[in-house]
């Protein structure tokens, strides 16, 4: 069960990618290398049997506030991963990105309070 935002989107990796190449101005090097990335967060997002039971679990439960909160890290996480691809003036294009999908979670978080 992915849970960033790049990865949660239920598209592939290569497509997300070609999203971010779009937004960013990424070059074929950094989207090739994108492309990895993300393909390791899928697969390690899929591989962690704790992260997808606790996932489960606040899911039944109604606890949208532990998902967010799960989620929020999880892009911290992926996002420090994918600026080391980054040109310092796409990082900022992306950091704004990461932003706005920070304060749109966060206001759901503090909505279900």
């Amino acid at each position: 069960m992915a849970t960033s935002s790049y990865a949660q989107t239920g598209r592939t990796p290569a497509d997300q990618a070609k999203q971010l190449q779009l937004q960013l101005k990424l070059n074929d090097q950094q989207t090739g290398k994108l492309t990895v990335v993300l393909q390791q967060i899928s697969k390690e997002q899929a591989n962690d049997k704790v992260a997808q039971a606790n996932l489960k679990n606040w899911q039944a439960t109604h606890n949208t506030k532990a998902i967010i909160s799960y989620i929020l890290k999880q892009m911290d996480a992926d996002a420090f991963r994918i600026e080391q691809i980054l040109t310092p003036e796409q990082k900022k294009t992306f950091e704004k990105m990461v932003e706005k999908q920070r304060d749109g979670l966060q206001k759901m978080a503090a909505s279900q309070q």
